[in-house]
């Protein structure tokens, strides 16, 4: 008699005593968030006949017992599971609820599967790009060849871990293109079969990446430990796709061709490439995707005092080092050993286009380029008075300036007000060629701030300290900056409402 069994769409939380037999369309584990060698739990997406998908999770004490019991694209029969809500983001599966396998659960091999499989749900290159928008919340399942790479660069993410990232571009059969960034152990993966002069098409398929539109152009990039790249020639859709792209096609000298890399580019290059739409304040401000965008404004405050415009860095990375042991100091990220730290910039701004204020985080390379010297350089040369900044910051006030700015979710949801400066471009023609039609169209200057009604409070305050522009009115903002970030890690504090709540008392006394 033949067994009965259950549909995944079916499952609630009121009973243990689920049966299926379904498809392993992928399987991962999760490292612990406090030693990456370490598995935390096992991920499933099981696959029904029906079609239907849903997550499963091995906690970490039953990992050894099925970790290699179970195998992607095999079938097995399933019973016994404790059902949870699923609080996954982005979610694997759509679905309500996540199975848990517990000591009860019981696994079997189906050797002869009753079922085909259709392990991915590819979406079209042609879907994406005319998407209206796109859910960041679904990761997605495509295929192409690979026809553009850049050179794969070194990273170090902001918790100190080192990885790769490599940008290819790849291409559907009707010629539409799509970039794609994949990371870590997938860089390894993928650059044996990138050598110059191949002559046959390399086709991937990249299952579980997460689509993106930053600045009107869609990519997708790997996410975590749930995407994965299937270079297998073995593979029907691979086999499908490759003979509909020889098709009566003669074969190339050479399929995969060079690119630069985006992340070298000056601010200049990147708006001259045609990259950019530059955004004014207001439209910043009320944003609600995150990533990078350009912004034109002028600096017309600085955030900064006697002490707390730099910090000290590791001489071979951007890494901050404390204290030294002994007379030596040791990098937490790159082991390197040094006599003496290296000093860098970390300054912060306020700055206005006519439509708002925002407050910007510069670091080393940005603030060098608009003040035209190295921290250090700063350190030795200027006389700084108490409580004052550094004259040379002078030559940064009421610049007109293009900033390229990073969104973060925390900026988005009000958490975080003070944005971080990626890239700045300082070109007057660019600038004006580049410049919102809002901003080109406004009477306002960019020398005049208004608070509460209040007009030309900024310039007032300038005219009673010179030396020290607001930087007393906006330094209790600015002692709160964490000062554990590392340059580049696009992260920033959470001082930037109490500094504004103090400008404006302080402009208050100003008047009296």
């Amino acid at each position: 008699m033949a067994e009965n069994f259950d549909y995944l769409a079916d499952v609630n939380a009121k009973t243990l005593h689920w049966s299926f037999k379904v498809f392993v369309v992928r399987a991962w584990d999760v490292p612990s968030r406090f030693n990456d060698k370490e598995v935390m739990s096992m991920e499933l997406v099981l696959q029904d006949s029906k079609g239907h998908r849903l997550q499963a999770s091995i906690p970490k004490p039953l990992v050894k017992k099925w970790k290699d019991v179970i195998v992607e694209f095999q079938m097995y029969t399933m019973k016994n599971f404790v059902v949870l809500d699923n609080t996954t983001y982005p979610k694997v599966t759509p679905d309500k609820y996540i199975l848990v396998f517990s000591h009860r659960t019981r696994v079997h091999h189906v050797e002869h599967p009753s079922f085909p499989l259709d392990a991915f749900r590819l979406k079209s290159f042609k879907e994406l790009l005319n998407a209206d928008k796109l859910d960041d919340s679904e990761l997605i399942d495509i295929i192409g060849e690979v026809v553009g790479k850049e050179d794969p660069r070194d990273l170090v993410t902001s918790k100190g871990v080192e990885t790769k990232r490599l940008a290819i571009i790849l291409q559907d059969l009707d010629n539409n293109k799509i970039s794609c960034a994949l990371f870590g152990k997938m860089v390894d993966e993928l650059l044996p079969h990138l050598h110059d002069g191949r002559v046959e098409p390399l086709i991937v398929v990249l299952q579980y990446f997460k689509p993106n539109r930053w600045n009107g152009k869609t990519s997708v990039q790997s996410h975590f430990y749930v995407s994965k790249l299937h270079i297998n020639d073995g593979l029907k859709e691979v086999v499908g796709f490759r003979n509909r792209l020889l098709s009566g096609v003669a074969a190339s000298s050479s399929r995969i061709s060079q690119v630069s890399s985006q992340g070298g580019w000056s601010g200049a290059d990147e708006i001259n490439q045609g990259a950019v739409l530059v955004k004014t304040i207001e439209q910043a401000l009320n944003v609600k995707e995150e990533g990078p965008i350009w912004i034109c404004a002028s600096i017309v405050s600085l955030n900064v005092g006697k002490d707390d415009w730099f910090y000290k860095s590791c001489r071979k990375c951007p890494k901050k080092v404390d204290t030294p042991i002994g007379n030596r100091y040791e990098c937490t990220r790159c082991g390197h050993t040094h006599g003496c730290a290296s000093l860098r910039f970390k300054v912060q701004v306020m700055v206005h286009d006519g439509t708002g204020s925002i407050t910007l985080l510069l670091w080393d390379k940005e603030t060098s380029q608009l003040c035209g010297k190295k921290a250090e350089q700063v350190m030795e040369d200027d006389v700084i008075g108490d409580d004052a900044y550094p004259p040379t910051f002078d030559n940064m006030m009421d610049r007109k300036v293009l900033f390229k700015i990073n969104v973060k979710s925390a900026n988005i949801k009000g958490f975080d007000q003070i944005y971080t400066v990626m890239k700045i471009c300082d070109d007057e023609d660019i600038i004006e060629k580049n410049m919102p039609k809002e901003i080109a169209e406004s009477t306002s200057t960019f020398f005049t701030v208004r608070l509460d009604g209040m007009e030309e409070c900024i310039s007032t305050l300038k005219c009673k300290t010179p030396g020290k522009r607001t930087t007393s009115l906006l330094n209790p903002a600015n002692q709160e900056m964490n000062e554990n970030e590392d340059e580049g890690q696009l992260s920033t504090n959470r001082g930037g409402r109490k500094g504004v709540k103090k400008i404006k008392a302080n402009m208050a006394q100003v008047q009296h």
